[in-house]
């Protein structure tokens, strides 16, 4: 991975995908066995004009010997007939997905190439959430490890807890470490506190230990949105990372919170710091918050923090 572009990946709160050697190794071990072609009933008054009538009674008695059989066999259940639903693709498909987003580099995050491969991962079951769980675990290259992290993620599966969890403790990449706890605190699986606990006190990347500490606030930790707290207001964070730290606490929004983001109501100009806020304190129903945004829903410059502050009233009074 360049320095590019771990410079220019936020702390963490971010989604991902990677791909060439062992994608295609491991598709070639997933790629299914084609089934045999149906046989087809031969079209009414063409008989096979190379055997005699009798043979082709023969082959008619047989066939319907098999219709008779056919009959006999109990319908699929729903579950079955899902899993045999032509429209699923393979796991080789996905591997096929994965590799072409991974040539792209980390440019491909944000490309159509991710949606398609995610999209794909979703309808791949568990076979897919199995692939991407190898590749994190095995592969050598970082952008993969780093798409397979974030592709687990935007598959929602609980599944892919433990690869995620392992990379968390185990991989020697930063980027790929901040995918990881960027995941388990999207899915928001109880599990995941202590591990999420661990990098959060202990890991030597800063991104990740407050990725780490985001995970805990939405698992309603208070020791996790104590340090998330603390990276936004500390002067040591970074001024292009500030704005994702508090993007993390309005997402939490806990009524501890509230005073913050008042504060920031009052004391700043801009939009994307005043959106972020006035969500927050909407989600809270914060009626402490409501001079602040009657004064911003009549004054704001910005015709969107107006419109936000109008609505978030209208929330926080009904």
């Amino acid at each position: 991975m360049t320095s590019t572009f771990r410079a220019g990946l936020l702390a963490g709160f971010i989604a991902g995908a990677g791909a060439t050697g062992l994608a295609v190794l491991v598709l070639l071990f997933l790629r299914p066995t084609p089934s045999p072609p149906e046989a087809r009933p031969r079209p009414p008054g063409s008989p096979d004009p190379s055997v005699g009538l009798q043979e082709e009674n023969r082959k008619l008695a047989r066939r319907v010997e098999e219709l008779e059989k056919s009959r006999s066999i109990p319908p699929p259940t729903p579950a079955k007939a899902e899993k045999a639903d032509p429209e699923t693709p393979p796991p080789a498909q996905v591997g096929e997905l994965f590799s072409k987003l991974t040539e792209l580099g980390l440019s491909g995050f944000r490309s159509p190439k991710f949606a398609e491969a995610l999209e794909a991962v979703k309808k791949g079951g568990k076979a897919s959430i199995e692939y991407l769980s190898k590749v994190l675990g095995t592969s050598t290259s970082a952008t993969e490890r780093f798409y397979a992290a974030a592709l687990l993620e935007g598959a929602a599966d609980a599944a892919g807890l433990p690869s995620l969890v392992a990379a968390l403790k185990g991989d020697s990449d930063d980027l790929v470490r901040r995918m990881a706890s960027h995941a388990l605190a999207v899915l928001g699986a109880p599990e995941g506190a202590g591990p999420l606990r661990e990098a959060a006190t202990g890991d030597a990347d800063w991104g990740v230990r407050v990725n780490s500490a985001y995970g805990l606030a939405k698992l309603n930790q208070d020791d996790g949105l104590k340090i998330l707290q603390e990276a936004y207001e500390s002067s040591a964070t970074p001024a292009e990372y500030r704005l994702a730290v508090l993007g993390g606490l309005a997402d939490v929004a806990a009524p501890s919170t509230a005073p913050l983001f008042r504060k920031i109501l009052t004391d700043t100009q801009d939009v994307s710091y005043l959106l972020a806020s006035i969500g927050a304190l909407e989600k809270m129903k914060d009626t402490e918050a409501l001079p602040a945004l009657e004064n911003l829903s009549g004054s704001s410059s910005s015709q969107i923090v107006r419109q936000a502050a109008l609505k978030a009233i209208g929330t926080i009074k009904n």
